[in-house]
């Protein structure tokens, strides 16, 4: 645009390579213009310094409604005095161009692809094996808890979850045989004494006149009283199985051991008491009664001369022991004693009524209360120690 230094710039403007061009006068009229613009007003109103360019994006610029251009402008000499051009080009799309823009999605599409069709094999070799875990689970019954579910070889989550489900296996079949063999022993136990009165019935029966029916009677109520008494403790066992804590009430275990012990009645030795106040026991009240009485059975049927109970707590755990005098019990015996219908010989002769049930009752009430219970060596005799968390 040098060329107008010397003569009058034309009123049309060629456009050289812009969408637009005007020349603009010091006082803002357009001199001349391009044909995309002319009788437009001028397209921008920012000056340029002397001798520098400059430009900006403007989307109000005259003959490109609804557009934004890039507009530049810079002084140029003209006769008659300098003037202002103005060009203004196309804003270039934030993408470049749209044979770049294609070029993009294409290649976006098959990152796309590769990705998917990796991502579906990568899962579906981790999650096989949980489909051999369902399918092995799925062979799984009630009566058939002899499956495994295969453990992966490499060390993930789902490893770990095999190894669960594995120790939740062995757990359940350990309970189904506990349970198997319960069943079979209360079976046993129940039917003996059935079978014995049905056999001395039908004797009696087959020649009445001879029969001494009155220690008839006293043999038939005792049948009937052990079966009674096993029928009791399989329904105490069968009720530790529900969830009790509802009725678990802030106590202490010296008051409650102290009114056990006024209701019982006298027996064949006695007993002494140790008896700390003040240790606070969250539990239910007839089960601990229960195993207080349970034990204080058991001790009073072993003792020599005395039996003594004795509560204190240690840091955080409450302790209540039963002590007898008596002969002890062996250390291989001393955790057999605590299986369903497991009795001694020496238990045996002492109380043949009993059913065998008596301790594992205890054990199970002690495992309901977050407890323990163990025989302790006190050097002579036996200690039953029941051990369980002091209240908060």
């Amino acid at each position: 645009m040098h060329e107008f230094a010397h003569r009058a710039p034309p009123a049309v403007l060629d456009d050289e390579g812009t969408a637009a061009t005007q020349l603009v006068d010091r006082a803002g009229r357009v001199v001349s213009a391009s044909v995309r613009v002319i009788g437009e007003p001028r397209m921008a109103t920012f000056v340029p310094a002397p001798r520098m360019a400059m430009d900006r994006r403007l989307c109000d610029v005259p003959g490109f409604p609804g557009q934004c251009m890039i507009v530049a402008a810079m002084w140029v000499p003209a006769l008659g005095g300098d003037l202002i051009a103005y060009s203004a080009l196309p804003d270039p799309p934030w993408y470049g161009s749209e044979a770049l823009l294609a070029q993009l999605v294409a290649a976006s599409a098959i990152v796309l692809v590769i990705v998917a069709v990796g991502t579906y094999q990568l899962v579906g070799r981790t999650l096989q094996p949980v489909e051999d875990m369902t399918a092995e689970l799925a062979e799984i019954t009630a009566t058939d808890l002899g499956h495994r579910v295969p453990v992966p070889a490499h060390h993930d989550e789902i490893r770990y979850l095999a190894t669960v489900v594995n120790d939740t296996l062995e757990l359940l079949e350990a309970a189904l045989r506990r349970e198997r063999r319960f069943t079979a022993e209360a079976s046993h136990d129940l039917r003996t004494p059935i079978t014995g009165a049905i056999l001395r019935l039908e004797e009696a029966l087959t020649d009445p006149d001879t029969v001494d029916w009155p220690r008839m009677a006293k043999e038939l109520l005792s049948d009937v009283e052990r079966q009674q008494a096993i029928a009791e403790d399989i329904l105490t066992l069968a009720r530790l199985d529900a969830d009790r804590s509802a009725q678990h009430q802030r106590t202490d275990l010296a008051d409650l051991a102290r009114t056990e012990l006024r209701r019982r009645l006298p027996g064949r030795v006695p007993i002494r008491t140790d008896l700390q106040p003040g240790v606070l026991v969250s539990c239910d009240r007839l089960l601990i009664a229960r195993l207080l009485a349970n034990l204080l059975d058991n001790a009073q049927r072993h003792a020599t001369t005395t039996a003594t109970v004795t509560v204190r707590a240690e840091d955080d755990t409450a302790i209540l022991a039963v002590f007898d005098d008596g002969a002890g019990i062996a250390p291989e015996h001393r955790e057999i004693i605590f299986e369903r219908f497991a009795r001694l010989p020496e238990s045996r002769q002492r109380d043949p009524k009993g059913t065998g049930l008596g301790l594992a009752i205890c054990r199970e009430i002690a495992h309901a209360h977050r407890g323990t219970l163990t025989i302790e060596d006190p050097g002579q005799g036996t200690c039953l120690v029941l051990r369980m968390p002091l209240a908060d």
